[in-house]
């Protein structure tokens, strides 16, 4: 017999999946409470309000991408396969668990209240591990970049795009999908390799 899913959790996973269909404009607490099978006043004992609980999805679909970005990555002591690792498994995230992905990135700030500035660092974590790394492969001359945090910075708006033109359903017809991320990924990681010359 499969446990019962807590409330606080039903009422994320609902609110997620609200979200991803139906935009912040059209999520209420009243239609939450509806699916849930609660009363609104059930789902005030978990979040303050709407705000609340959007930062909550935002930082709980955060720190899953975090971890599996992690997962993934800080095993391969080699830093070019780390770097590898860390682009693969971002899109992985992205194309797995697209409702989670789209949150992070779906609300626009000035539809709601600020996202807390104190949880501007833990957000980070996944793009610092990029930066690092990157710094990594420039001390040991894999790399030739000037600001790694421009350049992470890049990487990641570049995967971004590729993930959105693939979940969007916006890619050429003509292109196959899964080609065309482990080719993006590829010129990606590629465009940022230290190029030798063969004498």
């Amino acid at each position: 017999m499969s446990e019962e899913v807590p409330l606080r959790d039903q009422i994320l996973d609902i609110s997620r999946h609200l979200l991803y269909q139906e935009g912040y404009k059209a999520l209420s607490m009243r239609k939450i409470a509806k699916q849930a099978d609660v009363t609104a006043t059930s789902i005030y004992l978990y979040f303050e309000n709407k705000d609340h609980l959007l930062h909550t999805l935002i930082e709980e679909s955060v720190e899953d991408l975090s971890q599996f970005i992690e997962t993934r990555s800080l095993p391969k002591t080699d830093s070019i396969e780390r770097f590898k690792a860390i682009t693969e498994s971002y899109v992985q995230f992205a194309l797995e668990y697209p409702e989670k992905y789209e949150i992070i990135y779906k609300v626009r700030s000035d539809s709601m209240a600020r996202y807390p500035k104190e949880k501007f660092r833990k957000a980070r974590r996944a793009y610092e591990l990029l930066v690092k790394t990157i710094e990594e492969s420039v001390t040991q001359g894999l790399m030739e970049v000037e600001k790694p945090v421009v350049a992470a910075y890049s990487i990641w708006a570049q995967l971004h795009g590729v993930v959105s033109v693939v979940l969007n359903k916006r890619l050429d017809s003509r292109i196959n999908s899964d080609q065309f991320i482990e080719d993006s990924i590829e010129l990606v990681v590629q465009g940022f390799l230290v190029r030798t010359t063969v004498s």
